[in-house]
């Protein structure tokens, strides 16, 4: 076992937001391992990627990191089409309850860039809740901390709730169908596909105690849509993710991830009704847990070309990247309209580089503004020119301005791209065509008189309808968000919005950025120990 590093030793963390997260990577069942989160031989996580082997791990990242995962985890629009404005309350949803029950304590710095502070239970959570809130809270900390550990850690794209759809348009065969008593058809929470495996990934999330019969039952759950993608001979990963936290105050009450998982390769499909089915997909399984690549934990492996959908969105003439990112973005894009509408003194521009190679983070990650050293040189050209920088004065230095407002409520502040927000805005008008000849799609639609499984049967049924119909409108939606894209790369934010939001040269705030969108928040709102 190393020897203990002496705090005193370890230089101050780089990021003011920098917060280390335990995390147990295995591949079979277990329960909470006695406090394996407070050993002092966890290996050092570095990059982005699946692990090459099995053990505890001391991944250091962000509190922007965690804020971003808990806004982008798996969703679907379709509730937010009449009602946009409600996005600004999901998103306060999402983050108040991570500041409202967590904290940060001292914990062992174990390496060079350790930060050596995790996340705890606050005092709140312990003497102020209930255990129904306990439960509440465990289900939002659950479903940031998978999403985190998924992108941030290991890369995967974006994330689905599987109860609205599966990869590539398979149907759920026990969708619909009314569940026979003692007869359970248990399903995972999440999916999504990694770019790099050319894999999809089932993942269940699972928050709280964490006992080992909670974690047993998620593997159950995460089994149950393994029985729905084999007959159709999709390459696959299975993924539990559970996050730990108890609701006392206690120096050894870390915030720590356990992750199970396991390799289902693609088979020939069986064969159906029809004899015919998807084509299996992917990269062989190349050694025990069947890791991209044989490095160290976290180790990249795609180092040259697109590692997401964002960085593809210019290289790929057919709109599908486009189409990607901007519904994984709909979220963010409908809190900025909602504002523009109601509020447009909240929006402001903040200028960013032009130059998305800048911009290239490992996958599944933001681009910290600490590391964006192009950005920041230009902003100080920009500084030295004028005292009253616009945005036209931004763009001749080389910058962008990225429509940002910081969400009520929160200390969030969220922007994207001008290019972005037009082909957002194009999808949103698409959809809202798609939703407008689906009858019963709204809930004001429902009969008050429905039960309760009549009305969950209509309403999935039609959820349904719009998604087969999103499929066939696909092309033409596509083509459209191109068009859009490409002929904003030059239009002035007052062309789009009426009138053009006040200028930011330099926001007091933690700053990060994809190539396309942008996050901040507050020094004064951090997490205080």
């Amino acid at each position: 076992m190393p020897a203990k590093k002496k705090t005193k030793d370890l230089k101050p963390p780089r990021y003011r937001d920098a917060i280390d997260i335990p995390v147990l990577f295995r591949d079979g069942p277990g329960g909470r391992t006695r406090r394996g989160w407070r050993r002092t031989d966890h290996d050092e996580w570095t990059g982005v990627g699946f692990p090459s082997k099995d053990g505890w791990y001391l991944p250091t990242t962000t509190w922007r990191e965690i804020l971003h995962a808990a806004i982008s985890v798996g969703r679907d629009i379709s509730p937010w089409l009449s009602h946009p404005h409600y996005a600004v309350r999901e998103i306060g949803a999402r983050v108040a309850p991570l500041n409202a029950y967590l904290d940060l304590h001292d914990a062992p710095s174990l390496h060079h860039h350790s930060a050596g502070r995790r996340l705890t239970a606050n005092i709140v959570l312990e003497q102020g809740t209930e255990s129904s809130a306990f439960g509440a809270f465990s289900y939002r900390l659950g479903m940031t901390m998978t999403e985190w550990a998924c992108r941030s850690l290991m890369g995967l794209g974006q994330t689905w709730h599987i109860e609205n759809s599966w990869p590539q348009g398979i149907k759920d065969p026990a969708s619909g169908v009314k569940a026979v008593k003692g007869q359970k058809n248990p399903r995972p929470d999440l999916w999504g596909k990694h770019l790099a495996e050319s894999r999809y990934w089932l993942i269940e999330a699972k928050a709280g105690t964490i006992t080992r019969a909670q974690l047993d039952h998620g593997w159950k759950q995460v089994q149950g849509g393994c029985s729905v993608l084999h007959p159709h001979g999709l390459d696959h990963r299975l993924l539990l993710c559970g996050t730990g936290i108890k609701r006392g105050v206690s120096r050894a009450n870390d915030v720590f991830v356990i992750i199970r998982h396991e390799h289902h390769p693609g088979t020939p499909p069986s064969s159906g009704p029809t004899g015919s089915g998807p084509t299996p997909n992917g990269p062989q399984p190349t050694g025990p847990g069947s890791p991209p690549s044989s490095g160290s934990a976290g180790s990249d492996s795609t180092p040259g070309g697109p590692r997401s959908a964002e960085e593809a969105i210019n290289e790929d003439d057919t709109g599908g990247a486009l189409l990607e990112v901007a519904r994984a973005k709909m979220l963010p894009y409908l809190v900025l309209r909602s504002l523009q509408q109601s509020s447009f003194s909240r929006l402001r521009l903040v200028p960013v580089s032009q130059n998305r190679t800048w911009r290239r983070p490992q996958p599944g990650r933001l681009t910290l503004m600490e590391d964006d050293g192009g950005t920041r040189e230009l902003r100080d050209a920009l500084r030295r020119r004028t005292s009253s920088p616009t945005d036209a004065d931004a763009r001749q230095v080389g910058l962008e301005g990225f429509l940002t407002a910081r969400v009520p409520h929160t200390e969030v502040t969220l922007g994207m791209s001008r290019q972005l927000y037009a082909a957002c805005a194009e999808l949103f008008q698409a959809d809202r065509e798609i939703a407008a000849r689906i009858p019963g799609l709204r809930a004001e639609d429902h009969s008050p008189e429905m039960d309760d499984h009549d009305l969950d049967a209509r309403s999935r049924a039609v959820r349904r309808e719009y998604r087969e119909r999103q499929e066939e409108a696909r092309p033409h939606v596509q083509r459209r968000l191109r068009a859009a894209f490409s002929d904003t790369r030059e239009q002035p934010w007052e062309a789009r919005l009426g009138d053009t939001p006040g200028f930011t040269l330099a926001p007091a705030a933690l700053e990060a950025t994809t190539p396309e969108t942008y996050l901040a928040i507050n020094l004064d709102d951090l997490l205080r120990r």
